[in-house]
């Protein structure tokens, strides 16, 4: 299972890299640990620890067109174990499953192809998978953050134009330089300090 709080890996194999990113798109717009564990739950009901995520995703997939599966549809699945916007989730984790993406190497532009992948999941996931990354997650925390140092145009949500995006993602990239960090470790000392309510 997933374990947000320490969530950078760099060594991971192909069926763990497949699980960090299901967990970045269950994470998007939900608290991490509970996408975490909901995420669990899905993977172990539809056998992904067995097959593989991915693989699983696509057996699921696969069965139900061929009103095979005895399985909710995974709408269903996402929904019982806690997981929200199930539907676009679902759709997401489907497209993924079938992209013949390889996790080591893509870019996020082509992550970002897939229905319900924004800047900001396309990037955590790369940033924590790959050693040297050169890329920031703008989520609330490092938004907040970032308002925090005076830079009072930041948004409350991550910016949807790409532009903006870079713009905020260098000043990051800059703050974790200053602090003698990697954008990894700058990100999740970010997040550690706000998540859990140290910054009061």
């Amino acid at each position: 299972m997933i374990d947000p709080t320490k969530i950078t890996n760099y060594n991971l194999s192909d069926e763990g890299l497949e699980e960090q990113f299901l967990f970045w798109v269950c994470a998007a717009g939900k608290n991490a640990k509970a996408a975490a564990a909901g995420l669990h739950k899905f993977l172990t009901t539809i056998g992904g620890y067995i097959y593989g995520p991915f693989k699983a995703i696509r057996e699921q997939v696969s069965l139900g067109e061929l009103g095979l599966n005895t399985l909710p549809k995974m709408e269903d699945l996402l929904k019982s174990c806690g997981i929200g916007s199930y539907t676009l989730k679902a759709e997401t984790m489907r497209q993924v499953a079938f992209s013949g993406y390889n996790l080591r190497n893509c870019t996020p532009q082509e992550l970002e192809l897939i229905k319900g992948i924004g800047p900001k999941t396309s990037r955590c996931f790369i940033l924590h998978t790959r050693k040297d990354a050169r890329v920031a997650g703008l989520d609330t925390h490092m938004l907040k953050f970032l308002r925090s140092k005076g830079h009072l145009d930041a948004p409350e949500s991550t910016p949807g134009n790409e532009k903006n995006y870079e713009r905020f993602e260098k000043l990051v990239l800059k703050y974790a330089d200053e602090a003698g960090k990697t954008p990894a470790e700058f990100d999740l000392d970010v997040w550690n300090f706000y998540s859990q309510g140290l910054n009061k």
